[in-house]
């Protein structure tokens, strides 16, 4: 009579073994949960011109520059969501201009404002679907001109080569003090000139403020006009207006002046 009920305990033992075997086949079966997408998309490349050119001298209209600063499109897997433009005056920290912090993905392009002598840095990153933030892109700079006969103070004798040409400044020890801007301007570490050059030119020293920040040396066998760039480390930079001080009788001539901020 004891060895009655082992069939039934043999099939007892069968249907659990099913159970199990049909467990583990839905555990297996099951998908893998979708990893978070933490991968920011690529930093956009940016290009803007550095040295925005003069003005025509028969120019007439408001006195502004518009450069226009483009981009190259970010690449994400997930998908590039908007762009934020970040904008920086020597002296100021970066912010976001506007009211929009997040530009439109397929807007690939921002329009700055200057006046003369000003210099705007910019800088790009994108966001993505997920939320995630690319590095900054390489900051960009762009400096508009400054031109004798509207930015510097009148203490110099201003020149031209004729008609429709720009004037320039002309310093010399013979006579006047010197040339300085009507304006400050802040953070300046250098500047960028045209310059003309030739065996009869002199010698000139460039300040900003107090502060020296070289000399300019246009003497030269040859004759034209050629673009010179002093400038000091960016911890020397200072504030203040830009003078021109003539060491030498001989002349030096200069057209255009760009700031170089910090």
């Amino acid at each position: 009579m004891a060895a009655g009920p082992r069939p039934v305990r043999r099939r007892l033992l069968g249907v659990l073994l099913s159970v199990v075997v049909a467990l583990s086949g839905t555990l297996v079966a099951a998908p893998a949960a979708t990893a978070a997408d933490d991968t920011p998309p690529t930093t956009p490349q940016v290009t803007l011109k550095r040295w925005l050119p003069p003005k025509e001298p028969d120019f007439s209209g408001i006195w502004w520059w518009k450069p226009r600063a483009t981009w190259t499109a970010s690449r994400d897997d997930s998908g590039v969501t908007g762009y934020q433009v970040q904008v920086r005056h020597p002296g100021s920290h970066w912010h976001t201009p506007g009211s929009t912090t997040w530009r439109s993905p397929d807007r690939l392009r921002y329009r700055l404002l200057l006046e003369p002598g000003e210099q705007d840095c910019l800088r790009v990153r994108a966001r993505d679907a997920a939320g995630n933030v690319s590095r900054g892109s390489k900051r960009r700079c762009t400096t508009a001109p400054l031109t004798p006969l509207m930015d510097f103070v009148d203490t110099t004798l201003v020149k031209d080569d004729g008609a429709l040409t720009h004037p320039y400044a002309y310093l010399t020890t013979t006579w006047g003090g010197p040339t300085k801007t009507e304006d400050r301007f802040t953070d300046v570490r250098g500047v960028r000139l045209r310059v003309r050059t030739g065996p009869k030119a002199g010698r000139a020293t460039v300040y900003v403020g107090s502060r020296r920040l070289g000399t300019i040396d246009a003497r030269s066998s040859t004759g034209r006009w050629r673009t010179i760039t002093i400038r000091v480390p960016a911890e020397d930079a200072r504030t203040g207006r830009i003078r021109f001080v003539p060491r030498t009788e001989a002349p030096v001539k200069i057209r255009f002046v760009w700031p170089i901020g910090r």
